[in-house]
Order: structure tokens, then sequence, then C-alpha cells
């Protein structure tokens, strides 16, 4: 599935771009990646692989041959940073460059960034889930410059811990970078990102950068600003202190025009209908416009000590209480909704009476 999104995202891109596409993939294994990409996206002018792995360079080469496209992607034996680099100047960045390492990846970003053409794309995948969800606070903040929250919605969490560094670093090359679709899945965050030239733009997407207040007696959250952190961190609910994540990503992880048009791609085509990739592309559409943190259903009914309840029922009665509500990517039993913790206890204290 990370890879069908690779493509699916990549196709839409290329429609927006009106352009031929030059793509990078540093890290590319046996190459299965790039030559998906090379041989489903059109306008895919040509692939760059790289890998510090002689044997996998070996394998990748084999793969290009027996697809018959050695005239358009190439395989090189070389550090990820090292081959970024050396396209950094005009005329040799990329439309596309995709980060699927082993573990975090923060250490590539700087070079992914400045190898990246204004308007171009940068994907990128995190697997060290234990320091991004809370496990190992000090490894999150040494990697992404924040502090992650331990909690039921620790995987959106990690996902925004991401796009948060991804702007800062761009910000610095005076670069601003957009999210446009970003999930979880199985023991992953995925994020893509448009990045376009500019100081002004960069700062803007700054303002989307900010922390998450946590308060783990009463489960109640809020975001808040740097100036809001020196206000007090007490609880609004219940008096309690509130534990702090980030700096991170506040904004939407996605774009409400690019993910209808992956799913419109993905529903047309028989490549991408794996029913899995579809209802992912659409749950990750519902989200966009309800911020950040999402409430679990049968942690609060743990709380108040009662059954367990239907997914849809509870969905049902927080909207006919008036309030927006949607299922998330990040839990199958997680609601996105504009009531508060304490509205919630209340209509599910109403559903088991």
């Amino acid at each position: 599935m990370n890879r069908d999104t690779a493509v699916l995202a990549l196709c839409v891109h290329h429609v927006r771009l009106s352009r031929r596409l030059r793509v990078c993939e540093p890290m590319c294994g046996t190459g299965v990646r790039g030559l998906r990409i090379a041989l489903e996206v059109d306008g895919v002018e040509s692939v760059v692989m790289g890998d510090l792995n002689p044997y996998a360079v070996r394998l990748a080469e084999e793969n290009v041959a027996a697809n018959g496209v050695s005239s358009r992607v190439r395989a090189r034996l070389m550090d990820a940073n090292l081959l970024l680099s050396m396209h950094d100047r005009p005329w040799a960045r990329f439309d596309y460059i995709d980060l699927d390492p082993y573990g975090s990846p923060a250490p590539y970003l700087d070079s992914a960034v400045r190898a990246c053409r204004s308007g171009g794309m940068v994907a990128l995948t995190a697997t060290d889930m234990a320091p991004l969800c809370g496990v190992n606070p000090k490894a999150c903040l040494r990697k992404y410059g924040g502090l992650p929250l331990r909690t039921e919605y620790c995987h959106e969490v990690a996902l925004r811990l991401v796009a948060g560094i991804l702007v800062k670093v761009s910000a610095r090359h005076g670069t601003a970078a957009h999210p446009v679709f970003g999930y979880a899945a199985d023991h992953y965050v995925r994020l893509y990102a448009v990045l376009n030239r500019g100081a002004r733009d960069a700062n803007r997407c700054l303002d989307g950068v900010g922390y998450l207040l946590h308060c783990f007696k009463c489960n109640d959250r809020r975001p808040a600003t740097v100036d809001e952190l020196g206000e007090g961190r007490e609880c609004e609910v219940c008096g309690s202190k509130m534990s702090i994540g980030g700096p991170l990503w506040l904004g939407d992880c996605s774009d409400r025009e690019f993910c209808d048009a992956m799913l419109s791609l993905s529903e047309r085509s028989l490549l991408y209908s794996d029913p899995r990739l579809v209802n992912l592309i659409r749950l990750v559409g519902q989200e966009i416009g309800f911020g950040p943190t999402f409430y679990d259903i049968d942690q609060i009914c743990s709380m108040l000590k009662t059954p367990s309840l239907p997914t849809d029922e509870v969905v049902s009665a927080i909207r006919d209480a008036g309030y927006r509500v949607t299922r998330t990517n990040f839990d199958e039993r997680g609601l996105k909704t504009e009531a508060s913790i304490v509205e919630l206890k209340n209509i599910i204290k109403s559903l088991i009476r």
C-alpha cells in the first residue's frame, strides 16, 4: 500500500504540474518502487535510484533491464545524502523525491529539500514508531526536535512530528512545505508534501507549527502556541497539570482536492482498487478540517467504567447532539469530533442510560 499511494500521489502531482517528471529514490533496495513509478506514472522522464548495498544495486539493475526501462531508470551505488546533494543546483533538481529508510527520514531532509525543485514533492516514511509514539522521548527529541505524547492518538502525533520537522527544515532553506496526503498504517507513518520556494510562504507554514497539551487524568487536550505555554498548563476541565507534545504540525495533514483526485483515480483503475487502499484515502479525506487528535471510544468507556459501545451508535449520537464527527485512519475505534471530552462523556453516558 505504501507504493500504491506513491504511484497515485505522483499521478495526481503530474497532472497538477503539467511537465515531465524527474524522480529520485535514494534508498531503493531492489528498485521495486522506482520501477513502478517509471512504468505506471505518465510523464516520467527519468528515475535515479540509489543504495549503499552493492547486492541491492545489482538486483535493481537486473530488474531495470528485465522491465525494459534502462533508457529512463538508473541505479547508483551511492550514499543517499551524497546522491541528493549532487542534484542541489538549478536544472538538476528532482520533481519527486521518495525517502523510505529503515527508521527515521530526518537525517536526509536537508539534502532532500535542497534537491527538490520548486513545486516538486517529497514523500517521507518513518518506521521508528517507538520514539515517535513516546516509548523513547529523548530519541524523538533528538531526531525530530519535538516531544511525543504516549496517548491513544500517538500515531497521529507521530505523523505530525514528521510533518513538523519537514516544515521547519524546509523553512531554513526559504521553502514552504505543504502537506497534501498523510496517514498511518501497519508499522509506519507516511507523508507527502509539496515544496514551494519563497520566504513568505515558508513563514506562513511555520504558523501551523505549535504544541499539544494533554491531560492524562481526564483525557482533555488542546493545541497551544509558545505564548500560551507560558500562560499556564492547567487543565481547563479538572485543573491537573497538562503534558506537552511538540513542536509539531497542527494544520491539516492532507489537502482535500489532492485526496479527491487520488480517490477518483483509485476508483477508476483496477490496479489501485484494493478496498483497504480506497478506504484509507476516503478516511483521510474525511478527516480534513477537524484539527489534531481524536478520541478512542473504548478508552472513554473504560474511564466511565461502562461497557464499550458500537462505533456507529456513538457516531450517530454525536451527530444527533449537533456536533460534526468522522472516523479516522489512525484507529478503527477512533473518532474526530468538535465535541469536547466533557460533552463526549455525557453523550456516551446518555447512550448507556
